[in-house]
Formats: C-alpha cells, sequence, structure tokens
C-alpha cells in the first residue's frame, strides 16, 4: 500500500512537469536567406510567446563557431541577435536557440519581534504658550511601537499637533508599547508673557500722611520679567527696576497714579494703582473710612488727563 501511494505521488510530480514544459513556448531561430562566405550574417532567436515576459527568460544561440556582437532584448516578445563571420567551412552548420526559464516568488521580509527603545527623545524641552508644538519621541521595534506622552490623565500622541498652554508646565510620561512597554520622563517648560494680577498696596492704597507706603507688583511670567515703575505723584523716583515700591513717610505729594510695567521677552502687562493720602486734621474718620474702601483710577476730571499722559509716557519709553 505504501509502495503504491509513493508511486502515485511520482507519476503525479511527473505529469506537473511534463505540463509545465508543455506550456513554455519553443523558441525559434531565424537566419538570413542569402549568405556568402567572407561576409557577416545575422542569426536571431526569437520566443514567440509575450506571455513570458512574466519569467525571467535567457535566451542563448548554440553553435560550434564563435559568434560575436549579442544584442539580447527582454520586453515583449525576447529575442537575441548575434553576427556570425562566414567561412567555406561552415556550410550546413548547425545553429540553434536555448531559452533558460527562471521563476521566483516576490521577496518577504523576515520580521523578529523586539522590544520598544527610544531612539529620539530629548528629556527637556523647551515652548512658548499659544505656540503649535508636539512631542517627538521617537521608538524603534516590531511590532512598531505606540509612543504616549501623559500628564494628569491628558494623552498626546507623538507627533500629534496642539496648541500650548501654560499648565503644560511639568514633567510627561512618555511610553513606548507594543509586546512591551518602556517609558520615560520628559520635563516640559512653557515660557509666557505676563499675566497680569494686582498691585498689592501695603497698608491700604488710601493712607493717612506719615505713613510708610509700599506697592509690590504681582505678576507671573516665564522667563521671570523687568519691572518698571511710573507715577503722576511728585518727588517720587520715577523707574524702579524690580516689583516693590516703597514710599517712607507719605506726603500729600505722593498722591496719584501709580503704574507698574512688566517686560519679558515674550510681551509686556501695564498695571495700575491710585493711591490717595489723607489730612488727619482735615478728614473725618468716617469720611477716611469711606474712602478706604475705594480702588483703581478713575476716568474723570484732570486725574484722568493725567494718566493718559503718563500712558503715552510710558508707551514712548518701551518703543525707545
Amino acid at each position: 500500500m505504501e509502495v503504491s501511494c509513493v508511486w502515485s505521488l511520482v507519476i503525479i510530480t511527473v505529469l506537473r512537469i511534463c505540463r509545465v514544459h508543455a506550456l513554455l513556448p519553443i523558441p525559434i531561430i531565424s537566419l538570413e536567406d542569402k549568405i556568402e562566405i567572407n561576409e557577416e550574417t545575422k542569426v536571431t532567436c526569437v520566443l514567440p510567446s509575450s506571455e513570458c515576459q512574466r519569467l525571467d527568460v535567457e535566451l542563448r544561440i548554440v553553435t560550434e563557431e564563435k559568434l560575436k556582437n549579442c544584442v539580447a532584448y527582454k520586453g515583449n516578445l525576447p529575442n537575441i541577435t548575434c553576427t556570425l563571420e562566414v567561412t567555406n567551412d561552415m556550410h550546413e552548420l548547425e545553429l540553434s536557440c536555448e531559452a533558460q526559464f527562471r521563476t521566483k516568488s516576490k521577496p518577504q521580509k523576515l520580521n523578529i519581534q523586539t522590544a520598544p527603545e527610544f531612539t529620539d527623545c530629548p528629556d527637556k524641552l523647551d515652548w512658548v504658550e499659544g505656540e503649535e508644538n508636539s512631542f517627538h519621541c521617537k521608538a524603534k521595534g516590531f511590532p512598531p511601537p505606540t509612543v504616549v506622552c501623559v500628564k494628569n490623565s491628558v494623552a498626546y500622541m507623538e507627533g500629534e499637533k496642539f496648541t500650548t498652554l501654560k499648565n503644560m508646565s511639568g514633567d510627561f510620561n512618555c511610553s513606548a508599547t507594543n509586546f512591551h512597554e518602556v517609558s520615560k520622563n520628559v520635563t516640559v517648560s512653557v515660557q509666557y508673557k505676563p499675566h497680569t494680577y494686582r498691585i498689592r498696596v501695603e497698608p491700604s492704597d488710601s493712607v493717612m500722611e506719615g505713613t510708610d507706603l509700599t506697592l509690590i507688583c504681582e505678576v507671573d511670567a516665564v522667563p521671570p520679567p523687568a519691572y518698571s515703575w511710573l507715577t503722576t505723584a511728585d518727588h517720587v523716583l520715577q523707574d524702579h527696576r524690580n516689583r516693590t515700591l516703597h514710599i517712607k513717610d507719605v506726603k500729600k505729594e505722593h498722591e496719584g497714579y501709580y503704574f507698574c510695567f512688566v517686560q519679558n521677552k515674550h510681551g509686556v502687562q501695564t498695571l495700575t494703582q491710585k493711591i490717595t493720602v489723607l489730612d488727619p486734621e482735615i478728614v473725618p474718620e468716617s469720611d477716611v473710612s469711606k474712602v478706604s474702601k475705594g480702588s483703581g483710577a478713575e476716568k474723570t476730571g484732570p486725574a484722568y488727563c493725567e494718566l493718559l499722559s503718563v500712558l503715552i509716557y510710558a508707551s514712548l519709553y518701551y518703543l525707545f
């Protein structure tokens, strides 16, 4: 039983080989009609079927004599043409055409599973608020890993575009995952222009003469900003390069508007504070308490005109 099975397989294989050979085209050799001694003649071998362009075919003219200047064409109807120098003893010389067929499969790549590994993922990133950014954390591995960076449960895919917010500053956990996972921390620093908060006044924006007064310009900015003070009041230095302005023994001429200009390389902000100086001998205590409740600039009368002139001056100051 086993022997008969083996012979059956052999017969099937032989039949398949015969079928393949029966389907393959036979090349044709072509000679010139009138061939003379001591002349050159051309010998051509042609494969008649255009179906063979799917195969890798090599044509060769077979003869005992030496051929020269052979030119092959492998397109539709492949052929080869050679030159033969004719001599007297070449009468009834045999020439034949041989075709060699080679077939091969499409190439397949060998893919080996490898754990992810970061190839380009900086430890620190510097961004600017409002600008478009993305995480560029490249990782290799197979299957190709998915890279995502997460902070406070908010995830960003590698290469995903987004608008930078100031609260993005901090550490992100970036992970690359396929059948395995690796991760690393990326520290993001977001720079932004000054954000206005307030001018804090101690003890109050309405003070008695003789009191010490402190104005503190409170803003948030990265990188740290430069501070500059301007005022409509008399006898106060116009430019203090820090966030705090101290006035000792306040007098009536210190009354007026105070401006804090805050600037870094990303922008400038202006804060305004009105200071009222009270005369305890003239202003009743009840009126003092009413005044102390109010703060800020009022856009009325000569004071407003004075405020406007200072703002114009400040604009020119920062421009030039």
